[in-house]
C-alpha cells in the first residue's frame, strides 16, 4: 500500500486518477483539510473511487490515522512539503518506512528566507500599500517563522526524505545550493498531454494577451505591465487572472490594469470551467510569465499545447526546463525587447512543441515512467 499524504486542493482529483490507473487500490489517501475550510466539493465521489479519508489537520484524529497507515506500510509519498503540518509529521516517521517528497516549489521558494521572489517596481508597490501592521508582520515576523520552518525542512531533507520526485530537476539543482540534500533524485509530474483536452486548437483569432495565474505577488505583474510601454496592443484584449491569492494585491493589480490598459485590460477574478479557461487561451498568441520562481507550470504547459508564444524569465527554473528539453520558449529578458510588434508563434514552430508534448508528456508515457519511478523505490 503507497500512503499518499495531500490536501484537500486542485490537484487531489489528478492525484488519485494518476495512482489508481498505475496502482489500482493500492493507494490510500489522507486528505489534510483546514481548519473552517468546508467539506472538498467531490468528496463523496472520490470517497467512492478509492480509499481515502478526509480529516482536519492539526486534530488527534489526523495523527492517529497517519501514524496507523504510515505504520504498517513501507512508502509514503508527501505531495508537497511547504504545508507546515508535514514538516512535523516526517520528523516522528520510523526509519524503516521509504519517503518520496513531490517538489512542489513553495518549499525552497516560499519558506527559504534568503529567497526574494518580486521584482523591484512589484516589490516597492506590494509593501507600500500594506497595512502597517501587515508589513511589520510580513518583513519581521514572517520572516522569524520562515527561519523555524526552514530549518525544520532542512532537517527533514537530511535525515528523513529519500527521495525527492519532479520533472524539474532544475529546482533540485537550486535547491542544493542552499541545504545539504541526501535524497535521491526521482521523476514525477502532475501533467500529462490529456489536460490539453478541452483547448480548441487552430483558432485564427489568437491576438490576446494573457499575463500571469494569480493574485499572487510573485508573478510581478507591476513589472510586466511595464513591458509594453513601447508594444503595439491595438485590438488586443489583456486577459490577467486572479481569481486566487492576495485579495489586497488584486485590487492594485486591477488598479494598475485599467490605468495602462484601460478598456484592453480584462481582469479574470472568478473561477472559470476548464473549457472557459481554455476558450481564453485558444484566443491568446503570447503568454507572459513574469515569475522569478517555479510557478503556473501547467498552465504553461496548456499555452504551448495551444500555441501560443510563451515568455518566461530567464532565471525561472521552468524556463530552463523547457529549454532542455527542446522547447521553443521566450526570454523576457533577452527576446521581448527585441521588436515593437506582439507576433503570434509561426505555425511551424507551435506544431514542433504541440509534437515534444505529445512525445515528452503522453499520458502513457508519464504514467510509464511513474510507474517505473515508484517500483524503483520499492525494490531499493
Amino acid at each position: 500500500m503507497i500512503v499518499h499524504i495531500v490536501d484537500a486542493e486542485k490537484f487531489l482529483n489528478k492525484t488519485i486518477e494518476i495512482f489508481e490507473s498505475i496502482f489500482p487500490n493500492q493507494n490510500y489517501f489522507l486528505v489534510g483539510v483546514e481548519e473552517g475550510e468546508g467539506s472538498y466539493n467531490k468528496k463523496e465521489e472520490l470517497i467512492k473511487l478509492t480509499s481515502i479519508e478526509f480529516v482536519e489537520i492539526n486534530r488527534k484524529d489526523y495523527y492517529e490515522k497517519f501514524h496507523h497507515n504510515v505504520d504498517q506500510n513501507t512508502l509514503v509519498i508527501f505531495h508537497n512539503l511547504y504545508k507546515t503540518y508535514k514538516l512535523k509529521l516526517i520528523a516522528n516517521i520510523q526509519a524503516k518506512i521509504k519517503i518520496a517528497w513531490y517538489f512542489w516549489g513553495a518549499e525552497l521558494y516560499g519558506l527559504n528566507p534568503k529567497i526574494n521572489n518580486l521584482l523591484p517596481l512589484t516589490q516597492r508597490v506590494y509593501f507600500k500599500n500594506l497595512p502597517f501592521w501587515t508589513y511589520i508582520k510580513k518583513k519581521v515576523f514572517s520572516q522569524l517563522k520562515k527561519q523555524y520552518y526552514w530549518d525544520l525542512f532542512k532537517k527533514a531533507l537530511k535525515d528523513k526524505v529519500d527521495y525527492t520526485i519532479t520533472n524539474v530537476t532544475e529546482d533540485i539543482d537550486l535547491l542544493d545550493e542552499f541545504t545539504e540534500n541526501n535524497s535521491k533524485r526521482g521523476w514525477f509530474t502532475y501533467y500529462s498531454s490529456d489536460m490539453n483536452r478541452e483547448l480548441e486548437r487552430g483558432s485564427s483569432k489568437k491576438i490576446n494577451i494573457l499575463i500571469g495565474n494569480s493574485s499572487s505577488e510573485t508573478n510581478n505583474h507591476f513589472d510586466a505591465f511595464q513591458l509594453f510601454n513601447e508594444k503595439n496592443i491595438q485590438g488586443k484584449k489583456i486577459y490577467i487572472p486572479l481569481s486566487y491569492g492576495d485579495n489586497k494585491y488584486r485590487e492594485l493589480v486591477i488598479k494598475e490594469a485599467d490605468f495602462i490598459f484601460g478598456e484592453k485590460a480584462e481582469p479574470l477574478v472568478d473561477f472559470l470551467s476548464t473549457k472557459e479557461y481554455s476558450k481564453i487561451i485558444d484566443s491568446c498568441s503570447v503568454l507572459i510569465m513574469n515569475h522569478k520562481r517555479q510557478q503556473a507550470y501547467n498552465t504553461i504547459m496548456i499555452a504551448i499545447a495551444n500555441g501560443c508564444k510563451v515568455y518566461l524569465r530567464e532565471e525561472n527554473t521552468i524556463f530552463k526546463l523547457l529549454k532542455r528539453e527542446g522547447f521553443y520558449v521566450y526570454s523576457i529578458q533577452s527576446d521581448w525587447s527585441k521588436s515593437t510588434e506582439i507576433e503570434m508563434l509561426d505555425i511551424k514552430i507551435q506544431e514542433y512543441n504541440r509534437e515534444l508534448i505529445r512525445k515528452l508528456y503522453s499520458t502513457n508515457v508519464v504514467r510509464s515512467r511513474i510507474k517505473a519511478q515508484v517500483l524503483e523505490i520499492f525494490n531499493e
